[in-house]
């Protein structure tokens, strides 16, 4: 049985505040021969499922588990591992005194199964935002749609120290830890009033300052000269880490991460060849990495359909984590760290039918549990905003009376897998089991604690809806039972109806943040030193193999949110629009084209757009609106 207990949630008041008037929202269905015109976070639109292999692998098979201390699996891993990266611009009139319950509620499923969670605020918008006392109108953040801008848009933002508040207070309630943005776009003086000030709002709960996001793209976003290079980059690096050993407001000096480089510049370059480690090693904290698999800032570049075929494979994730394997050794022989902060599917925004369907669940655990295996401290999956396909959850496009309005997608998923499947002892060592003859469709990973074997991930890439791929791997073990639980979907395709141990977030517009359902876990009889355990086609079964290793209830807070919203000039639709726009009309929709910053298409004149909001969008949504009140 669900056992959990109940916060309840209190209404405040800041700033200026308006009723509310929401009409029902439209489902998304596809319409035959239409095309979808609303936003992408709630595209109804599928692809085809990958194509079975012409060879189809074994589907009966043994596995050999290692129980001498396997010393070629990964160092001590956090639960926390799989991470969220929200965009700074996403972080829209967040107060220190609102919470969104739906986001803690989020946040507390992670911790209960693997500590607590691990988030990232900055982006693009990182390097043109600015920190000052108060705005107008007590709003806690404003964008300003000017200056130099690339494919992204990036808009110029000020925010105040409400933002920083805000994420205190969650962290006080589930002990989240974050990651925090720095500005590079101005070095003399360099803008270091987020440092100052953030330290102590923070406390423990700052994992690290992020200084400077992805400065290889740095002349293509126009933020530099054409001809910016790494040494450039590099001393502008140390002129500021320059100040803050000057800075007496600056506390602790040596929390900052870098370079967060994603396309242009080879990493290994600035490692081995530039000294970018011996350089700065004093005032690192980590090695930060930027890196999406494919770009789709040009959507013409490249077929979603043949980009989903290429993803469901093993050797996808294994090419992707070898990249990185030796830099990785490198940055962990010198103390550092190796986090994978920003990644999904693909940039600007990912891909309709791929990044948000169980395929990116499939491809997110794979990934996640290959960097772990060569020694990643943590990745962050991007969470772009109604205009991306590939986001882990996203709240309605405006503000709602109404719980039940968030909308969970598939990589939230693999979040809560990967955090259950590494759990909270933060000593889970991590390996691949090349399972099946390193198969490419039936990968899996055996997670130990203590040197012992507790735990398996096992995958089929295979999308076989007669059941006939699906595939029984035996397990050696001398236990005489196992427990299984499994993420399932349908088809690789689907976008709905996902569930993890039968339970799930629901559809468009159906979540609170709590899963739904009872547990189901599955009894493993085990005969003659071998367990079968069934993986269907789609699918990942997460094997316990001790009594130890397995978490059977689900003893953790959750925050009630059975109350009426009320945010800042929050603007009543009616149900005509919504049926139109899918949450909007034309007229506000390009107005919010602002609450995305990974697109190719908006205008990047240099025109102003003055949005002072003090609204609800994003991590507004996600940590202000209806909430818990915080004294």
């Amino acid at each position: 049985m669900l056992t959990r207990g109940t916060l309840p949630v209190f209404l405040g008041a800041v700033g200026v505040l308006a009723d509310v008037s929401i009409y029902p929202y439209p489902v998304p269905i596809p319409t035959p021969g239409a095309a979808y015109v609303g936003w992408q976070a709630y595209d109804p639109t599928t692809l085809a499922d990958p194509p079975l292999p012409q060879s189809i692998p074994p589907l009966d098979f043994q596995i050999q588990l290692d129980t001498s201390g396997n010393p070629t699996a990964s160092q001590a891993t956090l639960g926390s591992f799989l991470g969220i990266s929200i965009e700074m611009s996403l972080s829209e009139a967040v107060s220190a005194s609102w919470l969104r319950p739906q986001f803690l509620n989020f946040m507390s499923a992670l911790k209960e199964r693997g500590g607590p969670p691990v988030l990232r605020l900055g982006g693009n918008t990182q390097e043109k935002a600015e920190l000052v006392d108060s705005l107008p109108g007590g709003a806690s953040l404003a964008k300003f749609a000017i200056g130099p801008t690339g494919y992204t848009n990036t808009p110029t933002l000020q925010y105040t120290l409400d933002i920083l508040k805000a994420l205190r207070a969650a962290s006080d309630l589930l002990e989240i830890k974050w990651f925090l943005g720095v500005p590079m776009n101005q070095t003399d003086p360099p803008r270091l009033e987020i440092v100052e000030k953030g330290e102590t709002v923070m406390g423990e709960y700052l994992w690290g300052w992020q200084l400077g996001n992805e400065p290889d793209l740095y002349a293509l976003h126009n933020y530099r000269s054409s001809n910016y290079t790494e040494l450039d980059y590099m001393d502008e690096y140390q002129s500021i880490l320059a100040d803050v050993t000057a800075d007496p407001n600056i506390q602790v000096k040596n929390n900052f991460g870098g370079p967060g480089v994603c396309c242009l510049w080879d990493l290994g370059d600035l490692i081995n060849n530039q000294n970018y480690l011996g350089r700065f090693g004093s005032q690192l904290n980590s090695l930060i990495i930027e890196h999406y698999p494919l770009d789709n800032c040009d959507p013409s570049a490249h077929d979603p359909q043949q980009v989903l075929n290429s993803y469901m494979i093993h050797s996808f994730a294994q090419a992707f984590s070898g990249q990185y394997s030796a830099i990785a050794a490198t940055a962990n022989a010198a103390g550092k760290p190796v986090i994978l902060l920003e990644t999904n599917t693909a940039s600007c925004n990912g891909f309709r039918g791929l990044s948000d369907s169980f395929a990116a669940a499939l491809w997110a655990t794979d990934l996640a549990l290959n960097l772990a295996s060569v020694n990643f401290t943590h990745m962050m999956l991007h969470l772009g905003g109604q205009a991306a396909y590939y986001n882990p959850f996203v709240p309605p496009p405006h503000n709602a009376s109404a719980p039940f309005m968030w909308t969970v997608g598939p990589p939230m998923y693999a979040i809560l897998l990967v955090a259950e499947a590494l759990g909270t002892t933060g000593q889970a060592r991590v390996a691949d089991l090349g399972a099946n003859g390193n198969n490419a469709y039936t990968p899996g990973y055996v997670i130990y604690e203590n040197n012992q074997p507790a735990r398996l991930v096992l995958l089929n890439y295979m999308g076989d809806t007669s059941g006939a791929s699906d595939y029984t791997a035996h397990v050696a073990t001398d236990a005489s039972q196992v427990k299984v639980r499994y993420l399932v979907a349908p088809q690789v395709i689907s976008k709905t109806n996902i569930t993890f141990a039968g339970q799930s977030f629901g559809g468009y517009f159906e979540s609170d943040g709590l899963l739904r359902g009872e547990h189901q876990t599955e009894t493993v009889q085990c005969s003659g030193g071998s367990c079968p355990i069934r993986v269907p086609a789609p699918g990942i079964a997460l094997v316990f193999l001790t009594d130890s290793a397995y978490s059977p209830d689900d003893d953790f807070k959750t925050f009630a949110t059975s109350h009426t919203t009320k945010m800042h000039n929050t603007a009543a639709l009616p149900a005509g629009a919504l049926e139109t726009s899918n949450g909007m009309n034309g007229g506000i929709r390009k107005t919010m084209k602002l609450a995305s910053t990974s697109t190719n298409k908006k205008n990047a004149a240099g025109h102003r757009a003055d949005t002072k909001i003090g609204g609800a969008l994003i991590l507004a949504s996600i940590l202000a609106g209806t909430g818990v009140f915080l004294a």
